[in-house]
């Protein structure tokens, strides 16, 4: 039996370009979003999916996280609580 590759798909891909302090070179770094759908299974069991999220420079992956789908919920609420944190304090430091 051959080992089991999973298809993801892209979902999102940040990138994020700056100029290299030592070499004056422009780089790039990004994060890439992918996801793997819910599989049923030949027992009829339903398999959840994944979420990974890939980061790297130029064109080369630096690291990688596999996500359950319920660590990658945790994580978009944190997000929101900290885009919406912010946005608050931005309010107020404007109010001043």
């Amino acid at each position: 039996m051959g080992a089991k590759t999973y298809q993801y798909e892209r979902r999102l891909q940040l990138k994020h370009f700056f100029e290299d302090r030592e070499t004056k070179e422009t780089r790039r770094t990004w994060l890439e979003i992918q996801l793997k759908l819910p599989e049923k299974t030949e027992e009829g069991w339903v398999n959840d999916g994944k979420v990974r999220l890939s980061i790297g420079e130029d064109r080369d992956i630096k690291g990688s996280f596999l996500l359950s789908i319920e660590e990658a919920s945790r994580l978009v609420k944190t997000l929101d609580i900290i885009v919406t944190d912010h946005e608050v304090e931005k309010a107020a430091l404007w109010r001043e």
